[in-house]
């Protein structure tokens, strides 16, 4: 019987530990991020080389450069993620090379539970979000890994704005 509670009592106790360091290897970043966290901070180098490695199609970006001016992204990423450690970076280096200033893209980070500590709930269900806002308003979001790429969602839904509002005009 002894025995026993020392075994389990062990097993817990090395449980415990290899999960506290394998949280600390890729701790989990809850509420707003700052691009500079991600870009620099070493147990982020996932961040760093995503961003480096992607090349995204140049019409899209060029689209989205020409369209800049009139959207806002809030994008909802899990630092834990393996589905936000591939967008995320791609995400970023499409906005970069769109010419769109950092302040254009607000990023917030989610625990396992989807828990944001954002000032407004964006309805998160699945990680990453991107969301695109146009005059405060929500014209469309990319939810998980996208069906085509980043810049191809991120197209379609400017796209698609700009359509509904010249329909709007007529």
């Amino acid at each position: 019987m002894r025995l026993k509670m020392l075994l389990l009592g062990g097993g817990l106790l090395f449980s415990t530990l290899t999960w506290a360091q394998s949280s600390s290897d890729n701790p989990v970043l809850k509420g707003k991020i700052d691009m500079k966290t991600l870009m620099n901070g070493k147990e982020y180098s996932w961040f760093y080389k995503g961003v480096n490695d992607y090349q995204p199609n140049d019409n899209m970006v060029n689209y989205i450069k020409a369209n800049r001016s009139s959207f806002n992204i809030v994008a909802v990423l899990g630092t834990w993620d393996q589905a936000s450690k591939e967008i995320i970076p791609q995400l970023y280096k499409v906005m970069i090379l769109g010419g769109s200033p950092e302040e254009q893209v607000i990023m917030f980070g989610a625990d396992q539970k989807m828990n944001t500590d954002a000032p407004t709930d964006y309805r998160i269900k699945k990680l990453p979000t991107i969301i695109v806002f146009k005059d405060g308003k929500e014209e469309g979001r990319i939810v998980g890994t996208p069906k085509e790429s980043v810049e191809g969602e991120l197209s379609r839904i400017l796209l698609k704005s700009s359509k509904n509002e010249k329909s709007k005009d007529e």
